[in-house]
């Protein structure tokens, strides 16, 4: 070729060059891991998952990161069903081109993170087959890969986990009532070993050795094993007699175990990280016979409280009462009450060892009990109530503060912690209020009463009625909401905005013969009413669009206090319906 045709060509080359895109990916060529054939039965081989090119490059809506050629291919000669499926400790994915030229993609198909896919009854033909892995940046992992005729496989050679087998890392000797409580030794947490292997509640990576093997000699003392890092740490355990026991979170990010009666022998430690694989971290063991790294974290009910006790009598004036308090201290309360039963909320702050004020009640009747406390600082409540269990709150109140609501308050004693939230250990200044109104300095009372006349007017009906439906023209909605005011079902969600007297009562004589109570009315009703048995039902959309309805197939006889409410927004005209047949809907 002349000179001047090389030009041309090169010039036509380059020309041609930009209508098509950089970089194209043809996703063809050469298997990496080669072929493999199979007729009936199954076939495997180990290969490596991943690569750099997103999978939804090679069919639009599959998921992961693979390589430009097939990762291998199954030559398949068959006629049953065929299984392509592969296992690896990463979170892998599946692409097949089928003979026919038809792509297929999977993810966690055959189980866990493993990816499968079924062909039934399958052409005979090659299958490539593309493994990669779900994120980027996770590299190129070891993975087997199973082609079968009778279903999926996601064994994995390769798989690293925890060993008990080896030697602990570290080892040290401990017998009960042991001296410089806590024992602290330095590990390196994290490691490429899987703690998903050793028990359901285990997760993170540790090292496939014990990072500590502890020989300790109990007696009577329970035994806390704790761990601090930088990190999100987690803690696994194997007892002397086998059992595995983990944790994540018991020392706000840090894992800690709590043995109540501990045996003697040999306790393999690993100490883990949460996240990547592989990463590590320096880290703090520590054993004590004290509580976490050494603190007492137990609660001492029996202590004189920090700020006095009080009798109260149902009915106490003034209300509520008041006590200038300080919030916090050094205990968890999350750990402190965790052996023990919670019957309201969740459990946070950080609390002292005393409580914090003493409550002796004498209630007078099925009257509720408001606790709440107000500070500059955001504050808990952990209370101990008559029956030994525990009731707390957080946010419950206005703002940041606590209030907790003790329906059905019961005589007794009760013994109240105020906390700080994320405290460390600093107090604030804080007011405790008691009532039997409401929360805070000004409590409103926000509670229905059943006992008050029906706005809307009182109205007996016995079965047979007519006209059917019976018709009530009333006011919807008022000013408590649903959630603060008393009302609850075991049965139903309660939601809405009533007023504190009821809308209509009903006084029904049906021998167990059916009901409906509904609403119709322009705006987003509500629906809550005290059963003649003292329990409530309530309903917010059961009729059509967005009115309530109430249906009871064996009515009970007696009286119905009815509450129409708002969902939101200011109260509305509507009409309260009561039939002997099914309630409208949509």
């Amino acid at each position: 070729m002349t000179p001047s045709l090389k030009l041309t060509a090169s010039a036509a080359a380059l020309v041609l060059g930009l209508s098509v895109p950089a970089f194209a990916q043809t996703f063809s060529g050469d298997p990496a891991y080669g072929v493999l054939s199979l007729e009936s039965g199954a076939t495997e081989t180990g290969v490596r998952a991943g690569g750099a090119w997103n999978a939804d490059l090679l069919e639009q809506g599959c998921y992961g990161f693979i390589t430009e050629t097939p990762t291998l291919a199954v030559n398949y000669q068959g006629d049953e069903d065929l299984y392509l499926s592969a296992g690896a400790d990463e979170d892998t994915t599946m692409i097949v081109r089928a003979p026919d030229g038809s792509m297929h993609c999977d993810d966690d198909g055959a189980g866990d993170f493993n990816p499968g896919l079924v062909f039934a009854k399958a052409d005979a033909g090659l299958y490539e087959v593309w493994l990669g892995t779900y994120g980027a940046g996770m590299g190129t992992p070891p993975a087997r890969f199973h082609a079968s005729t009778t279903g999926f496989d996601t064994s994995n050679p390769y798989t690293v986990n925890p060993n008990p087998a080896l030697p602990g890392e570290q080892t040290a000797r401990l017998r009960s009532g042991f001296r410089n409580d806590p024992y602290e030794i330095e590990v390196v947490a994290g490691g490429g070993a899987r703690l998903e292997s050793l028990g359901d509640m285990c997760y993170g990576y540790a090292g496939e050795a014990a990072d500590l093997a502890l020989s300790y000699r109990a007696r009577s003392l329970p035994l806390y094993i704790a761990m601090e890092s930088e990190r999100d740490g987690v803690l696994a355990v194997q007892t002397p007699s086998g059992e595995m026991l983990c944790n994540d979170d018991a020392v706000g990010l840090n894992p800690g175990l709590h043995i109540d009666s501990p045996e003697s022998g040999e306790y393999l430690i690993w100490a883990g990280l949460l996240g990547d694989r592989g990463a590590t971290d320096a880290g703090v063991l520590s054993i004590s016979e004290i509580g976490y790294q050494g603190v007492d974290r137990r609660l001492d009910l029996t202590a004189t409280p920090r700020f006095g006790a009080g009798v109260l009598r149902a009915g106490f004036l003034p209300d509520p009462s008041v006590i200038e308090v300080e919030a916090g201290g050094p205990i968890q309360a999350g750990m402190a009450v965790e052996d023990g039963v919670t019957a309201i909320g969740y459990c946070t702050g950080d609390i002292t060892r005393e409580p914090t004020y003493e409550l002796t009640y004498e209630a007078g009747g099925n009257a509720p009990l408001f606790i709440s406390a107000i500070s500059d600082d955001d504050t808990t409540l952990v209370v101990n109530g008559p029956d030994g269990a525990w009731m707390c709150d957080d946010d419950g109140g206005m703002g940041v503060n606590p209030l907790l609501t003790v329906e059905n308050a019961p005589s007794g004693v009760y013994d109240i912690y105020v906390g700080r939230f994320y405290g460390e250990g600093e107090t604030s200044d804080a007011t405790l209020y008691i009532s039997e109104i409401g929360g805070g300095a000004d409590p409103v009372n926000s509670r229905v009463d059943i006992s008050q006349p029906a706005l809307f007017g009182d109205h007996a009906l016995e079965a047979g009625f007519v006209p059917d439906p019976y018709r009530i023209q009333i006011e919807a909605g008022g000013s408590l909401e649903a959630s603060m005011s008393g009302i609850a079902s075991d049965e139903d969600w309660c939601a809405g905005h009533y007023t504190m007297a009821p809308t209509a009562q009903l006084d029904w004589t049906g021998g167990d013969g059916p009901l409906s109570i509904y609403v119709e009315g322009e705006r987003d009703t509500t629906l809550a009413i005290n059963m003649p048995d003292g329990s409530w039902r309530c309903n917010d959309d059961g009729g059509p669009g967005l009115s309530p309805a109430l249906e009871f197939g064996n009515a009970m006889s007696g009286v119905y206090d009815i509450y129409v409410g708002v969902f939101s927004g200011e109260p509305a005209s509507a009409e309260l319906m009561i039939s002997e047949f099914d309630a409208p809907s949509d």
